[in-house]
């Protein structure tokens, strides 16, 4: 019967999938602009990389440009060119049409090599010997529903927190751990320029195990918003990704 076919096609493909996505060198929670663009950095050198996005789509705050206008800036449009994005030069910024940038960077996440769970929330991490060793998930729409149902684990050797203003993964930590201590996490008032050059500096490794990147570096340092300009938040991954690539590189050849 073709119904049972395609069940049984999309029931195998998924199992597979996740089954190879167990133990990872990287997973990424997160899938907006900084989330994606570590995730392909990180791919594209051959490391194994899977994204959480507890949400249906993937590109976290891409979409609605501002205010639901669907038009992105960013102040250096290099990274936008490399996974082929179409930007407009206006005065000191460079523009770009939200809907294109959100879904070439998933696709070219994707291309590089990244698997992308959607549809699935990390509710706790998994802690070993004081490091971050992986996360706890849980499909979304049972966490909603506030349904006591338990999750599964998937491990790896780094995660990136890249939940944004929530910094989610920052925050389960802080929770449990006394000795832990990052501040509130909150953002400051609107400073573009000190947000812009702050949130890559700043991108960081705050837990061992654990690597910040985008929003999340802004909430965990309190530093300012900066509104719809995502240069920032792309070199933000682009760093994490560096930081991590080097650490990888590293280990494996020491």
């Amino acid at each position: 019967m073709k119904e049972i076919e395609i069940s049984k096609t999309i029931i195998e493909q998924y199992h597979n999938k996740l089954l190879n996505c167990l133990e990872n060198d990287i997973v990424v929670v997160g899938s907006g602009p900084a989330g994606l663009t570590a995730a392909y950095y990180l791919a594209k050198n051959k490391i194994k990389t899977t994204v959480l996005e507890k949400r249906l789509s993937t590109g976290g705050g891409i979409w609605g440009g501002a205010a639901g206008y669907n038009i992105i800036t960013v102040e250096d449009k290099a990274i936008l060119e490399e996974i082929g994005v179409a930007v407009q030069r206006k005065g000191n910024l460079y523009t770009a049409d939200a809907i294109e940038f959100a879904t070439a960077l998933a696709y070219r996440a994707k291309k590089a090599g990244t698997e992308i769970f959607n549809l699935t929330e990390a509710e706790d991490v998994i802690l070993k010997d004081d490091s971050i060793k992986g996360v706890v998930v849980n499909n979304t729409t049972i966490r909603t529903s506030g349904l006591l149902v338990d999750p599964f684990c998937i491990a790896a050797r780094y995660v990136i927190d890249a939940t944004g203003h929530q910094a989610e993964l920052v925050n389960m930590i802080k929770t449990k751990k006394s000795d832990f201590h990052p501040g509130d996490l909150k953002e400051g008032f609107m400073d573009v320029d000190r947000a812009e050059t702050e949130v890559v500096e700043k991108t960081c490794e705050i837990y061992s195990g654990l690597y910040i990147a985008g929003m999340s570096v802004c909430s965990v340092f309190n530093l300012p918003r900066m509104g719809p300009i995502f240069g920032g938040m792309l070199k933000s991954g682009k760093k994490v990704a560096e930081l991590i690539n080097e650490r990888i590189g590293s280990t494996n050849t020491s």
